[in-house]
């Protein structure tokens, strides 16, 4: 891999992880999704020197072509991300459905509670 190509990995990974300590630090993105995005970051620079962390690796595997070693790595990556996401949006969905019921619950009760007030005569003001 060519120098160039090198520092624009390093710098690209910099970039994500300046970005998402700026989007932290406004509060504009939650810090347990944030660390991910951090490990995101740290593997592009660490990409940078990919070629001297796959080769030996694919040759200890037994696979004759190395860059296929990136591609299987990116989808387990990929499917352990999904994974990641489906529980966060489960976690979410649980969350909804609890408040959901609260809020109808509450509801129910302010509507009760009008009731019971409408029925009872109201007492005149003091300053009329």
């Amino acid at each position: 891999m060519s120098i160039g190509a090198r520092v624009f990995i390093i710098c690209l990974g910099i970039f994500i992880f300046g970005f998402v300590f700026e989007l932290v630090r406004r509060k504009s993105f939650r810090e347990d999704l944030s660390i991910l995005w951090f490990v995101v970051a740290f593997f592009i620079v660490i990409g940078a020197f990919a070629d001297f962390l796959i080769n030996p690796l694919a040759k200890l595997l037994g696979i004759g072509y190395p860059p296929i070693m990136i591609l299987v790595l990116l989808f387990v990556l990929l499917i352990l991300a999904l994974l990641y996401f489906s529980v966060v949006i489960s976690d979410l969905k649980s969350r909804l459905k609890e408040l959901t019921q609260k809020t109808a619950f509450l509801e129910h009760e302010l509507r009760s509670l009008r009731k019971v007030n409408a029925a009872q005569p109201q007492p005149p003001l003091q300053g009329d």
